[in-house]
């Protein structure tokens, strides 16, 4: 359904009716489209002079126009974008760089706008990304580690490695501290996925009777763990060299890194804290004896001076 696309118009004057008008929405998703094509190369291979460089008034509106005369042959196109399918012989309800300026008079506002329409993808596909089984396999199976590389694998083939949303994302962050909306529209995504995950993280450790330890919270592992997710599918995405994800054994890095994470934020029942538990593992040691003896620590000969 086409409702509610945006949340206000250019124009204040124009209202919510303008903000959801036919044309908003295939002028939106003409952009969406336009930024698949050039962020995933599915068309155009040449090299652009700089990034979405082909999000013109023009070239917006030219698709648009095409969104308009696919949805008009086809009625399930029209209602998935439309809701209701608007009316065809009325000038104003076309697009073009006229019907266009009415909601945004300038291209920064419709960046906003499309901004927040693109990201809105990244709600389903988080909230998708676990299912029933899979959820109750995290809580009870006896092979945790097997799971966790599951859904490790999983988040990073669907939420990250081949999602325009996810190049789209990272993409305008470098917007966000000179544009509102974009600043709110990613601080949505961010709190959506936060949320999600933290619920998930929840749930698994009180069905496992497992605590933290001291010194770290709930909150602080979600955000090391969705931190994790976002960094590698950037060194996915951007790295020449280097493979995060192994598509043929269906296993990532980010599997591993978990498991490392929450080897070391899970109390065993010592009740120690992190830092503690790395001094003692990065002591200083000497290699072992020839006699292959364990290996013991250093000890630093302090002389005193004579008097």
């Amino acid at each position: 359904m086409a409702l509610n696309v945006r949340k206000f118009s250019g124009r204040l004057r124009s209202g919510r009716k303008l903000a959801n008008s036919p044309v908003v929405r295939a002028c939106l998703e003409a952009g969406r489209r336009l930024a698949e094509e050039e962020l995933l190369s599915l068309k155009n291979k040449e090299h652009k002079p700089r990034p979405l460089c082909t999000l013109t008034q023009k070239n917006i509106t030219d698709e648009a126009e095409r969104i308009f005369q696919e949805a008009r042959h086809d009625e399930h196109i029209a209602h998935a974008l439309f809701g209701s399918p608007p009316d065809w012989r009325k000038a104003d309800t076309r697009p073009s760089v006229g019907t266009m300026k009415d909601p945004w008079p300038n291209l920064t506002l419709y960046m906003g706008d499309l901004v927040r329409y693109v990201l809105r993808e990244r709600y389903s596909l988080t909230d998708g990304m676990i299912d029933k089984v899979t959820r109750a396999e995290l809580r009870e199976t006896p092979f945790f580690s097997a799971a966790v590389e599951k859904v490790a694998y999983t988040d990073m083939k669907i939420l990250y490695a081949d999602e325009t949303s996810a190049r789209f994302q990272y993409l305008v962050t470098g917007l966000a501290d000179f544009h509102e909306q974009v600043r709110e529209a990613l601080a949505g995504v961010y709190q959506h996925s936060f949320d999600y995950w933290r619920a998930v993280y929840a749930e698994i450790l009180d069905a496992r009777g497992v605590s933290l330890r001291p010194g770290i919270s709930l909150d602080e592992l979600t955000m090391m763990l969705t931190g994790m997710a976002q960094g590698l599918s950037l060194r996915h995405i951007g790295a020449t060299s280097g493979k995060v994800i192994d598509h043929a054994h269906r296993r990532s890095v980010l599997g591993k890194a978990c498991q490392l994470l929450i080897a070391g934020a899970v109390d065993p029942g010592d009740g120690r804290d992190v830092a503690d538990v790395v001094d003692e593992l990065m002591a200083v040691r000497v290699p072992a004896p020839a006699d292959g003896g364990k290996p013991t620590r250093r000890r630093f000969l302090i002389r005193r001076k004579a008097r």
